[in-house]
């Protein structure tokens, strides 16, 4: 009998341990907060996980998108896409990048920049027209949700155990997969 004990306690412990090395498991947590400190979007983030903000250049009234990925711990510039090289905008390709001209974008991709925090300003319906897209609640309409705020996006490492999926009233009523606002949406 005690044969049969001590075989079934590394059976019986393997799931526990398992639990416990879960449990503490660091994994990377995409934030948006406010100004104010509070949290407006908070989940676990895969490798990879990519969150894209699109607005209209104050100067060029053309769209522009930025795509960040969240990679060990950090949020990295993965490409901006833009349809002029006016006013500010990108002109060469990164210096540890590389240039894409497609028919409707121009594509800079790399560039080795990398955050744990930034801060995004958010426009309103006559400036900016922020845009958001996160996985998996597509695009939303920040301009119309946050205007005028200062939004602050972060990525944080913590076990898993003190990790949840957190979204806030104002983007639970959002509308999702909005249309992408382009030039003439502001005619």
């Amino acid at each position: 009998m005690k044969r049969f004990y001590e075989a079934l306690l590394p059976i019986v412990m393997l799931p526990v341990l398992f639990l416990m090395a879960l449990a503490g498991w660091r994994v990377d947590v995409f934030e948006i907060s406010d100004s104010r400190q509070n949290i407006i979007f908070s989940a676990p983030a895969a490798l990879g996980h990519k969150f894209i903000t699109r607005y209209i250049h104050s100067v060029e009234l053309t769209p522009v998108e930025d795509e960040y990925r969240v990679i060990a711990g950090r949020l990295w510039t993965w490409e901006e896409r833009t349809r002029s090289t006016n006013a500010g905008l990108p002109f060469a390709k990164p210096r540890y990048g590389k240039f894409i001209e497609t028919g409707d974008w121009m594509i800079y991709q790399g560039g080795r920049m990398s955050w744990t925090t930034y801060y995004y300003r958010v426009g309103n319906k006559k400036l900016g027209l922020n845009q958001a897209a996160f996985e998996p609640f597509g695009r939303k309409n920040f301009f119309d949700l946050f205007p005028g705020e200062r939004l602050i996006i972060s990525v944080r490492r913590t076990p898993y155990i003190f990790t949840a999926i957190y979204r806030s009233a104002a983007l639970i009523g959002a509308a999702n997969d909005v249309p992408a606002i382009g030039k003439s949406d502001r005619d």
